[in-house]
């Protein structure tokens, strides 16, 4: 097996060498997406190839998007049957995410007829606003669960972990909750966290330990999560940081308030 096994149930930190994985290119044709070597479409083909080995995708299948904002899932998810119910924050408090593009109101947001023709996407997704730290009893369960890089956006690195356990309520025995959210590669001593949710910059940085936690309370709970924590530095693009302001090029390597951040991938199996 390959030392950088891609999206086969396994919870791991991305890296470019995924970007030589036949499931990776498959799922970022899936998503239309081809800059390989960013890590948002690193979180995106890391969802949906991790979606597709737990077999919650296609018809009959059910997905539970949160914080879908105009991402590529929806549209890919709904085009191979999937029924999806699409959800982001209402717009009174979506703040600096609607002036970035980042973030839905309607199903016009997640319309890609690239990957999915809009009546097959009207058919079959649903669109509703949702408070992340207060879930709504009657978002009932669903095969799949997914999130892109969102929770650490809560408020606290404790209210993101606790959307994660939340969110389990929502996914049948069997099914599976994908979520992805930065990373710092760095050995810090306390979770960085900047901005405000009320300005719509907050973040939190979460840290191996961070999430080495959050990992013991999902299997508390009940929950099965095999996690790879191995980061890689070697891949030449792993090399090239990206400094702010940020751009679309290749960059799966970010510096962010001082801490060398990438992304990770959360696969959780409700058991």
């Amino acid at each position: 097996m390959t030392r950088w096994p891609f999206a086969r149930g396994m919870s791991q930190v991305a890296t470019s060498h995924h970007a030589e994985d036949e499931q990776y290119l498959a799922s970022s044709h899936a998503i239309g997406e081809s800059n390989l070597h960013h890590r948002k479409h690193w979180e995106w083909a890391y969802i949906h190839a991790t979606a597709v080995h737990a077999g919650v995708v296609g018809d009959g299948c059910r997905a539970l998007g949160f914080g879908v904002g105009s991402e590529p899932l929806v549209a890919a998810f709904a085009a191979a049957g999937t029924t999806v119910l699409a959800t982001d924050q209402s717009p009174e408090t979506a703040a600096a995410w609607a002036d970035t593009g980042q973030h839905a109101a309607s199903l016009a947001a997640v319309q890609r007829p690239d990957i999915c023709a809009p009546d097959v996407l009207s058919e079959r997704v649903q669109f509703r606003a949702v408070d992340m730290t207060a879930l709504p009893a009657d978002l009932r369960v669903f095969d799949l669960v997914w999130s892109s890089c969102c929770f650490e956006h809560l408020g606290s690195p404790e209210a993101g972990c606790d959307f994660v356990l939340a969110a389990m309520e929502h996914v049948r025995p069997g099914g599976v909750a994908v979520h992805t959210t930065e990373f710092d590669t760095t050995r810090w001593r306390r979770c960085r966290e900047t901005g405000s949710v009320a300005a719509g910059d907050y973040v939190a940085f979460y840290r191996a330990r961070d999430l080495r936690r959050l990992v013991r309370r999902l299997r508390a709970a009940g929950h099965e999560v095999t996690a790879n924590w191995r980061v890689s530095n070697h891949h030449p693009m792993e090399r090239r940081i990206g400094t702010f302001p940020y751009d679309d090029g290749p960059q799966m390597r970010l510096d962010m308030a001082g801490r060398r951040v990438t992304s990770f991938g959360l696969c959780i199996t409700r058991r």
